[in-house]
């Protein structure tokens, strides 16, 4: 490109003035420099034909600025910010109409930098889009796939271990709770209701691990056509055909021949099939317009643009055959053109050669995206199948370990409740034994399934957070122990979601304490938020012990200890023991998240 604007401003100004080989030179010279500095270069080219212009050395109707003007213009669209290119431009478009004010020259000027600057944009779009391509390409080779598997799968573990943990610990608990509220008298409906629990645990956890036994979904196809192509086609060829069409319909000059409505019916229709068959429409249409130049017929505007779009799919399609067909086209246009004028050969060959320029490039670029691509999405799928293939053989690990924890916690407290409900009549203190060891089972169970909570929650396993359970809410826990006998009264203020857990936990833990240990016949549940606080308390209307003494207070894990440590945690207060009004659990959170060290 440097060289052949470099040899078209020497050509034209060696006749005229000395300065011919510097200006030559110095336009390429900062061709050759545009694609790194286009806004730079673009100005001092620029400068340059504001220079020739003002000297009279090039104008309008000067092809010698011709090659520069084009090249310049195209590489502002190509490599330039689009406002910075586009202002420049402009400035070209000016320049190189000074002195001709008619608006059908300036119109002409402007759209010819229009188009010019448009292919460059096109192009640059097109590179922009092939090195986001590389760089994904890229990212992805440098993807450790083994490690990212590895995290994957471990969050994984961490979410659905949290969840399955969940349903056993509530089901546990709702177990624990039943069995020493039937202690006391061996209520029938209690004991069953173990079993129930039980029961109903295993059943969800099992649907459950059908879930992580389960085979992933298969992705959807896609769709590799572009359905909006022949649709674009189409239009540009309708368009196309109007303009021929009318342009030999309100030719003046002479009447029309049937070889001016045949040509202006074949270069349309070569533009419909450029895309798939690009060789025979170059081919076709060379044909026509050699053929319109022998005979004499005068070309139109609308078939120039015909050759246009064919100038850019030859461009796109980069075959010797196709170039062969398209330079026969190109010379057979320009020769044509030269027939309406006789001075503008040279300046309508630049004008197909301009946009089968930009279609190589846009090719070029369009081939480099399309292979990257290709390589992401080929890394990207090898990537996923080893994420999932691992994820799975995670998932059916998992499920064969909580099967085990299963097995063997829920299925002993559900034998001894079974056992429980068997001796009641007969042999009250092996049924009382019974429930005791559902009572143990399950406060063992529930200290593993704390420990494990707490293991996937800190980011031993997975990221932090993931495992984080869930839980009912108060009123549901408030309501299911109502049914051992205890009253209870609920007022409750909206939690913040942070402390939602720990509040429930609180309620929970002194409820399980009062029905296991206590013989209050009422409690009194407060949730309260007000200056930046949440206040939780428990009361209840027990008598005191001998010793003053709370029984939970002695599991660790689990007990008063275990609450204080569960509140401290989050930055709170905690305190337990017997006031006026009886026992007492209160707690005071801040709502702002506590910060550790």
């Amino acid at each position: 490109m440097a060289i052949i604007c470099g040899t078209n401003v020497a050509v034209y100004l060696v006749p005229t003035t000395a300065w011919d080989i510097p200006a030559a030179l110095a336009a390429a010279g900062l061709i050759l420099v545009m694609p790194q500095r286009p806004v730079i270069a673009g100005a001092l080219v620029l400068v340059l034909q504001l220079t020739l212009t003002f000297t009279d050395l090039i104008n309008s109707s000067n092809a010698g600025f011709l090659a520069t003007y084009f090249v310049g213009v195209y590489f502002l669209g190509r490599y330039a910010e689009p406002w910075r290119g586009g202002l420049i431009a402009l400035t070209f478009a000016a320049v190189f109409t000074w002195g001709v004010w008619n608006f059908g020259t300036i119109a002409f000027s402007l759209v010819l930098t229009g188009c010019t600057f448009g292919y460059g944009r096109v192009v640059q779009l097109r590179a922009q889009r092939a090195e986001r391509a590389r760089m994904s390409t890229a990212e992805l080779e440098a993807t450790d796939a083994a490690l990212l598997a590895a995290r994957i799968v471990a969050d994984e573990r961490a979410r659905l271990g949290g969840q399955s943990l969940e349903l056993l610990r509530a089901a546990v608990e709702g177990m624990r709770a039943d069995a020493a509220a039937a202690r006391a008298d061996l209520d029938a409906t209690l004991i069953e209701s173990v079993c129930q629990r039980g029961r109903q645990g295993v059943a969800e956890l099992r649907w459950l691990l059908g879930i992580l036994r389960s085979e992933p979904a298969p992705d959807p196809p896609k769709r590799l056509t572009a359905r909006w192509r022949p649709i674009v086609d189409v239009i540009v060829g309708s368009v196309l055909l109007v303009i021929c069409v009318l342009e030999v319909w309100f030719q003046v000059w002479e009447p029309a021949s049937p070889l001016s409505w045949v040509l202006a019916v074949m270069l349309p229709a070569c533009t419909l099939i450029r895309r798939r068959f690009t060789l025979l429409a170059c081919t076709v249409a060379a044909v026509g317009v050699w053929a319109g130049l022998l005979s004499g017929v005068l070309p139109s505007i609308g078939e120039l643009l015909c050759a246009t779009f064919l100038a850019w799919s030859a461009g796109t399609a980069a075959r010797a055959v196709v170039w062969l067909a398209f330079g026969a086209l190109a010379v057979g246009v320009a020769a044509w053109g030269s027939l309406h004028d006789p001075g503008n050969a040279i300046f309508t060959f630049a004008l197909l050669a301009l946009p089968a320029f930009a279609g190589f490039e846009w090719s070029a670029e369009d081939r480099a995206a399309r292979a990257a691509t290709a390589r992401a999405d080929r890394l990207r799928a090898d990537l996923k199948a080893r994420v999932e293939s691992a994820r799975r053989e995670e998932r059916l690990r998992l499920a064969r370990e909580l099967h085990d924890v299963t097995s063997h916690a829920v299925g002993v407290m559900v034998l001894q409740a079974s056992a429980a409900s068997a001796l009641r009549d007969r042999d009250p203190a092996a049924a009382s034994e019974a429930l005791k060891t559902v009572d143990k089972t399950a406060a063992q169970t529930l200290q593993e399934l704390d420990l494990m909570f707490e293991l996937l929650d800190s980011g031993a396993i997975g990221a932090p957070g993931l495992a984080t359970p869930t839980h009912e809410p108060l009123q549901t826990l408030v309501d299911r122990i109502r049914k051992t006998g205890l009253a209870i009264s609920l007022a409750q203020a909206s939690i913040p979601r942070h402390l939602d857990d720990v509040v429930y936990r609180i309620v929970q833990e002194s409820l399980t304490n009062i029905v296991r240990h206590s013989n209050a016949q009422h409690v009194r549940i407060s949730v309260a938020v007000s200056e930046g606080k949440v206040t939780v308390r428990v009361v209840d209307n027990g008598t005191q012990t001998p010793g003053g003494r709370n029984p939970s207070s002695d599991s660790p894990g689990f007990g008063l200890a275990g609450l204080g440590e569960r509140v401290d945690r989050v930055g709170g207060t905690f305190r337990a023991g017997w006031q006026e009004q009886g026992f007492t659990v209160e707690a005071v959170l801040t709502i702002e998240p506590a910060v550790t060290s």
